[in-house]
């Protein structure tokens, strides 16, 4: 009983905080499970997609940023699917509400670390949103909250030939002109400092702020979302990212963002 009244409240907190937070919906949570409470900080905060590191030891999925800080208990399925399983169980019909996204970082081998995820992820079909072949959208693909996408070392042939499919491909901005629908190929993500030498001090060079443009346009076009890692957790970086139109803010700094993006659309403080 006292378990379930914990997460009774944890659901009404979480849920009264998101519908506050709304304002940073765009928000991802770089390397997540490294905070405090993993999941339940960034849904707090507002955040509509949250990153795991996987590791396949021992036949479990353990989550960690390096192998050997992976502990026992700490699984894919205890951190994140199920208490994303229990919050959209005690919620209403979800058609028309923006989805839950889950990035899946594969750190160990690509093959035998999908055929076990694919396998967790059957027990969760309810609630996750099927994915469409690349011959276009599947009509009878079942729909839920949760989105997921698989990134790290990508197993892609495996994922391409599952059935039915729970996930689709974090893609780098070399795979633009790949022929995968949007919905097996979702994202985009790259590495900020591969690309940009602005690392948000003084003006963002007119030459960099033409080319971030540019690679929205270009993956928009493609019907995906932009994100980029490694961005340094600084407002000006924000703020251009944001007007640029990147679709995922990338931070580490949870409450940080969350605070400038509330800045941004006019929320004061008195509302939080």
């Amino acid at each position: 009983m006292y378990r379930t009244w914990l997460s009774l409240l944890f659901f009404l907190a979480c849920t009264a905080l998101m519908a506050q937070s709304s304002v940073v919906s765009i928000a991802h949570a770089h390397n997540d499970y490294e905070h405090e409470r993993p999941l339940q900080d960034a849904m707090a905060a507002g955040f509509s997609s949250v990153e795991a590191d996987v590791y396949l030891i021992n036949d479990d999925l353990l989550v960690a940023h390096d192998r050997r800080d992976a502990k026992p208990g700490r699984t894919l399925q205890t951190l994140y699917l199920e208490p994303l399983k229990k919050h959209f169980a005690t919620r209403s019909a979800v058609s028309n509400e923006s989805p839950f996204w889950l990035m899946i970082d594969v750190k160990s081998d690509a093959v035998a670390t999908y055929r076990k995820l694919q396998s967790v992820l059957q027990n969760y079909e309810d609630l996750i949103t099927e994915v469409s072949d690349s011959k276009g959208d599947n009509i009878k693909a079942r729909k839920g909250p949760l989105r997921i996408v698989i990134s790290g070392n990508r197993a892609e042939r495996e994922i391409h030939r599952s059935n039915p499919r729970f996930a689709g491909i974090d893609g780098r901005l070399t795979n633009l002109p790949s022929d995968l629908s949007p919905k097996a190929m979702p994202w985009i993500s790259d590495n900020w400092r591969s690309h940009f030498s602005w690392r948000g001090d003084g003006d963002f060079p007119a030459e960099e702020r033409v080319m971030l443009r540019r690679f929205v346009q270009q993956t928009h076009n493609a019907g995906r979302k932009l994100r980029f890692w490694a961005t340094p957790d600084s407002p000006a970086v924000w703020d251009e990212l944001l007007n640029a139109g990147v679709d995922l803010i990338n931070a580490d700094d949870l409450r940080g963002l969350q605070a400038h993006m509330r800045q941004r659309a006019g929320v004061s403080s008195d509302d939080q």
